[in-house]
């Protein structure tokens, strides 16, 4: 962990957001490499930048405190599935609902597999270090630390 960078991250991460919620930004202004400014005025531009900057900000804190992917792990291919799941879990149309209603028109085995990656999924997040949760993922993380002893007991055989 790079506590010192992580500090200093950390610092600029509530620096943002406390901007972005009080809304006291009305100019961004870009500098480029020979010397030109050009200035974002428009409130909605100003909120959508800086939504982007706190979460690329959250990203880099968390790899200062808990460290990079791992090369292994980002180059399997269930990481890349994990990233193109995320991709359609952040369209803010993904209906959770309508992807459970369409797991029983999966292949019979291919829906057991999944529920084991949902086991694996409930349980990996169970042992997680309580430092590594932060706010958004309380309830969840609450909620898999009691569902775990039960699916850790609980077998699903391949047939």
């Amino acid at each position: 962990m790079d506590s010192r960078k992580a500090r200093i991250l950390g610092e600029n991460l509530a620096h943002y957001k406390r901007i972005q919620e009080n809304g006291s930004v009305n100019l961004i202004t870009l500098h480029t490499v020979d010397g030109q400014k050009f200035g974002i005025g428009n409130a909605a531009a100003i909120q959508l930048l800086l939504s982007v900057a706190i979460t690329e900000l959250e990203r880099q804190l968390h790899t200062a405190r808990f460290g990079d992917i791992p090369e292994r792990l980002k180059e399997s291919r269930e990481y890349k599935a994990a990233k193109e799941l995320e991709q359609a879990l952040n369209d803010t149309r993904f209906n959770p609902e309508r992807f459970a209603e369409a797991l029983p028109y999966f292949h019979k085995t291919l829906e057991q597999t999944f529920f084991r990656v949902m086991k694996a999924c409930i349980t990996g997040m169970a042992k997680r270090e309580p430092d590594r949760i932060d706010g958004r993922n309380r309830a969840a993380y609450e909620m898999c630390r009691m569902l775990a002893p039960m699916l850790e007991e609980t077998c699903l055989p391949f047939i």
